[in-house]
């Protein structure tokens, strides 16, 4: 059987030791403070980025992989003649990452390379990942492994508790989330990625009404096949949002981490919050 490669990107917030047990090849997106860069997950890791951004008033700045990165990537996995390779990255809407993996394709073997969009980010591209390799280690072909992820791409819930919208306005990627700009006196945003870019879920006085919230948006979504809760910079919010998921999903595992510094860089630090995949 011709060997079937699974290719993401940082964006996905898998740890290096997760990537590495699913198999999954992760291209970096890179993250600025000022002059200096960081290969997302390689220069530096989501731990250290918090630690700085607790630090500087500069708002980080991120890029996406070039067209070169995703190239050499390809050429390697398809440098056996039998091998195709099914790409997952983050929403076209959120950044220019899918635009270079094309790019890239154009100059290979198009017809060994799958693009897919997630339409999602963080929590929700590692469930879609996560679900290829599933497929993949089930045997299934390139070709059923893309259009299996772009049918689940629909069942993709993402619902995430933010202390603030500053990072999201200003790195320009708030969205239909623009409207809750200057209504949020005493007031938290819980933000969802709709349709491929963020938009507004629900707006809260409190951490805990915020979790609740999230929670009621879960229920909507059951029964799953995947699950996870994140958090930003902020690991001591994700004990009480576990205890709130745990009845709704018994016996399923929660994908448990924390938002990279490439996505983090828009969220700004102290958030919390899910992603979910419904059930085929």
């Amino acid at each position: 059987m011709s060997p079937v490669h699974l290719v993401t990107d940082s964006t996905a917030d898998l740890t290096t030791a997760a990537a590495a047990e699913l198999g999954v090849r992760v291209v970096p997106l890179t993250v600025r403070f000022g002059e200096e860069q960081f290969r997302d997950g390689v220069d530096i890791d989501s731990d250290a980025f918090y630690q700085r951004l607790a630090h500087t008033a500069e708002q980080p700045t991120t890029s996406q992989p070039s067209p070169e990165q995703f190239r050499e990537t390809y050429a390697e996995l398809l440098s056996d003649p039998g091998a195709e390779v099914v790409s997952i990255h983050i929403s076209g809407k959120l950044s220019g990452t899918l635009q270079s993996a094309h790019l890239a394709a154009a100059e290979l073997d198009g017809s060994r390379l799958h693009l897919v969009d997630s339409l999602s980010v963080s929590g929700g591209l590692q469930l879609l990942v996560r679900a290829a390799v599933a497929d993949v280690r089930a045997g299934g072909d390139a070709a059923t492994v893309a259009a299996r992820a772009e049918e689940r791409r629909a069942k993709l819930g993402i619902y995430v508790l933010l202390d603030t919208l500053t990072y999201l306005q200003r790195g320009g990627r708030i969205g239909r989330a623009q409207a809750l700009v200057g209504s949020l006196l005493n007031v938290k945003p819980v933000l969802t990625v709709d349709d491929g870019e963020v938009a507004p879920a629900a707006r809260v006085r409190s951490r805990r009404q915020g979790l609740e919230a999230i929670v009621d948006q879960l229920r909507r979504r059951l029964p799953l096949q995947g699950l996870a809760a994140f958090h930003c910079g902020a690991p001591a919010l994700l004990p009480e949002l576990r205890e709130l998921l745990s009845p709704l999903a018994p016996g399923l595992e929660v994908v448990a981490g924390q938002v990279g510094p490439v996505v983090g860089a828009y969220t700004g630090p102290g958030g919390v919050g899910i992603a979910c995949l419904g059930a085929d």
